[in-house]
């Protein structure tokens, strides 16, 4: 293998494993590192990350957690352009339910399986499905502004079923 060219990452072999580790450097000034068993695996991984970064489908976000990153987006983004009502409804839903059943997960590790099974904990918690459809509402929103400013590479909450909210019986006035 030749040497790689500028942009396309660096690939070596660790003296204490034997494992090959590929790395490209980000343009935050941080390096992506990828590890492997083969020399080809590694380079494979680099030039799929190498070409997502080009095309800006790379997620270049740090190790945050979904805790620190959902209170950061609701006091800075998203609390200057909705009503203090709103506002109050989202901050005591992160605090009430988001916060303590997936704030501990690393942003980047959030799955669409972590989600779905989050959603049906709370509904076997006897939550009504409006307030997890209110929930499902705030975390969609706020993911959705992670994968604007790419630290995601899609919302996990598009591949999420939120739970049916039944409707309610109506009652009609007859003529009597």
């Amino acid at each position: 293998m030749g040497k790689r060219v500028n942009g396309e990452g660096s690939v070596y072999r660790r003296k204490s494993d034997g494992r090959w580790v590929g790395s490209l450097s980000l343009p935050d000034g941080t390096r992506k590192v990828f590890y492997g068993k083969k020399q080809s695996e590694v380079i494979a991984k680099l030039d799929e990350a190498a070409n997502d970064l080009r095309r800006g489908m790379l997620a270049v976000g740090s190790n945050t957690i979904v805790q620190e990153y959902l209170e950061n987006w609701l006091e800075k983004v998203h609390k200057p352009i909705i009503r203090l009502s709103t506002y109050l409804n989202c901050s005591k839903l992160l605090k009430n339910y988001l916060v303590p059943g997936l704030g501990k997960v690393k942003l980047q590790k959030l799955t669409p399986q972590q989600v779905q099974a989050f959603y049906s904990q709370k509904i076997s918690d006897e939550l009504t499905p409006k307030t997890v459809n209110n929930i499902h509402g705030v975390l969609h929103v706020a993911l959705d502004n992670a994968v604007k400013w790419n630290i995601l590479p899609r919302n996990v909450c598009d591949a999420v079923t939120p739970p049916h909210i039944p409707c309610k019986e109506q009652n009609v006035l007859t003529k009597q």
